[in-house]
């Protein structure tokens, strides 16, 4: 009979780990019932009080508002909790409609039904109440729809997706919202982009050397003194106006670290559009060359309210946006150490531990913005530079898919914007109008008029610009005219009837041989181009020079008088716009035509010799 050995194994022993939890019980006190987000603290106690009061009204209770305990902590613990999952900039929105649903029960004398202050009656109740408003234009409908969206949200983190879909719609809140408006390229935002760029050289150079600034770089004091100046400034009022930029780069007052980060995620916002949270949140591993027209890097990121769509952000248009993120590159990569793994954009504290922007409780551009502003220029926000790109790739392409797929919207969203164009095109078109009923009304032929408002106001690029814009097209037949304009395409035009009259003249070309050549009516050809490059501009003013030569000598001059002026009116208004894109080109173009015209023009006789070669 064998003998029962001993069993070695030692009994597993239930942990504290294994024990399923019947509930979780919070006893936090209301002082502590707070979330932090990107956007600042989140005080949950407002909601246990009447009304739910401002943190400074629960701090320091006054006897005209007294404080009403609602009885309402377990709820409140209850939403703490919802709210404390994924924590993002939008949780402060969804934040305030909470508050928002709270304060209109309170206010209506409402009560928990069957002890739910979010039973569905209260919520249908609340959103009747805000259709209501609406319809009475004191709620708009964009602050109506973030309402529903928020109160939706909240319902199906409590597993009350039904509920959430049972919402009223509330339609037509894109074609009711007031988007941000971008900047104007020329006055406004290229001014800014270079104040940006010598800002970030500036403190490179003193990140560099292990220095400090005494001064913020973005300081100018002639332009500090003519907005002092013109706002009258004086005393503490002034001294504050000067003083805020030794200010803002006080060691004291933070981590040396953040000054020269905040310019260059200020740079890349204008450079992408991309959205602040996830600009915000990359890692430099995040970032990847691809070798695509001529090399561009791409920033690789997740948009959270686009239910956490991959993205691609390209940045590397010119040379200086190549040169710049190859250069912070190497700089926030020296700040982490070589941890590919660290913020793009770091915030440091003041103990100098690294963390992303969205978890410093600070608004990115705020102080970058407010030093600008003292200057003289607009503010910016993420949002504003967003927009500025989109306007701009808009006007360029015109196409409402590329400008989709780089805001990384859908193709809807982004035709709501810009179905009807920009806002900088439609004052353009106004300012043209009026300028061709102002010079009709002092007399002015009003066809003349309008030729040369049109071409006062049309869009002048540079050659940077036209390169962009032309990128990935069939380029094959594109030419620059005797006259300075660029041809997009000189098989079209009027490409078709010069090839037919050839035919009739017994010269028989080939099709691929056709070419549209009447460069007097290239300011009338849709396929037309103005673009302001010494070049082009030389051309211009050497064709301006030599009609005003054959205006004055009628004896060998073939065009038509009136012919005449309308081309010598629309070329001063092109060269105005030449001068005022690119004053630099301009002077450069200014400078060959003082020494000899353009060889086409080499002499008086050389406008008719090409007439009679090309037209």
């Amino acid at each position: 009979m064998a003998l029962d050995k001993p069993n070695k194994r030692r009994a597993l022993q239930p942990t504290k780990e294994l024990v399923r939890k019947n509930a979780e019980v919070l006893t936090l006190h209301p002082d502590d019932m707070v979330i932090v987000s990107p956007k600042g603290p989140l005080y949950f106690k407002r909601l246990l009080y009447k009304n739910c009061p401002n943190v400074i009204t629960i701090s320091e209770p006054s006897p005209s508002i007294p404080l009403v305990d609602m009885q309402r902590v377990n709820f409140v613990r209850k939403m703490l909790g919802v709210f404390s999952a994924g924590v993002t900039a939008t949780t402060q929105s969804r934040f305030s409609v909470l508050i928002k649903f709270i304060q209109w029960v309170d206010s209506n004398n409402k009560s928990p039904i069957n002890g739910d202050w979010l039973h569905w009656n209260l919520i249908d109740g609340f959103m009747s109440w805000c259709g209501l408003q609406n319809s009475k234009g004191e709620l708009s409908r964009q602050t109506w729809g973030r309402y529903r969206t928020n109160m939706a949200w909240i319902l199906n983190r409590l597993n009350r997706a039904q509920e959430a879909k049972n919402l009223p719609a509330v339609k037509g809140v894109l074609k009711h919202t007031t988007h941000h408006s971008g900047l104007d390229v020329e006055n406004e935002l290229k001014p800014i982009v270079k104040r940006l760029f010598q800002a970030y050289r500036d403190l490179l150079a003193h990140y560099t050397a292990g220095t400090h600034p005494k001064r913020h770089p973005l300081f100018d004091r002639d332009l500090l003194e003519r907005i002092a100046k013109e706002k009258g400034l004086k005393g503490l009022n002034r001294a504050h106006h000067f003083g805020a930029f030794s200010k803002s780069v006080n060691p004291a007052l933070g981590h040396p670290n953040n000054h020269i980060s905040k310019i260059a995620i200020t740079i890349c916002f204008m450079f992408t559009g991309m959205n602040t949270t996830p600009l915000q949140a990359m890692k430099i591993s995040d970032i990847r060359f691809r070798e695509v027209q001529g090399g561009k890097y791409i920033l690789d990121s997740v948009k959270g309210r686009a239910g956490f769509q991959e993205q691609d952000n390209a940045l590397g248009f010119s040379k200086y946006a190549k040169e710049f993120i190859e250069s912070w590159i190497a700089v926030s990569t020296n700040m982490a150490s070589g941890n590919k793994d660290a913020y793009l954009f770091p915030y440091y504290s003041k103990a100098g531990v690294a963390m992303s922007f969205n978890d410093s409780q600070r608004a990115t551009l705020v102080g970058v913005s407010g030093l600008l502003e003292r200057l003289g220029y607009p503010k910016i926000t993420p949002s504003i530079l967003r927009k500025t790109k989109m306007d701009t790739l808009f006007r360029v392409t015109e196409s409402v898919y590329l400008v989709s797929l780089s805001a990384n919207n859908s193709i809807n969203v982004t035709r709501s914007t810009y179905s009807n164009g920009t806002v900088g095109e439609h004052e353009n078109k106004l300012r043209a109008a009026m300028e061709a009923k102002f010079a009709h009304a002092k007399g002015d032929d009003i066809s003349s008029a309008v030729k040369a408002a049109k071409f006062k106001y049309a869009s002048v690029l540079d050659n940077y610009e036209y390169e962009r814009l032309r990128s990935g097209q069939n380029r094959s037949y594109e030419s620059r005219t005797p006259i300075g304009v660029r041809c997009n395409n000189n098989q079209m035009g009027t490409a078709n009837s010069i090839h037919k009259m050839l035919g009739r003249l017994g010269i028989h070309a080939n099709d691929n041989e056709k070419a549209c050549t009447s460069f007097l009516n290239c300011f009338n050809c849709e396929q037309h181009a103005l673009v302001a490059d010494t070049t082009d501009i030389w051309l211009m003013l050497s064709f301006q020079e030599t009609l005003q030569q054959l205006e004055q000598t009628p004896a060998i001059n073939s065009l038509p008088p009136q012919e005449m002026k309308s081309i010598l009116d629309t070329i001063e208004n092109v060269l105005k716009g030449f001068g005022e894109k690119s004053p630099d080109k301009y002077m450069q173009a200014t400078e060959l035509q003082k020494k000899s015209s353009h060889p086409l023009y080499s002499s008086i006789h050389s406008l008719n010799d090409l007439l009679e070669v090309f037209v």
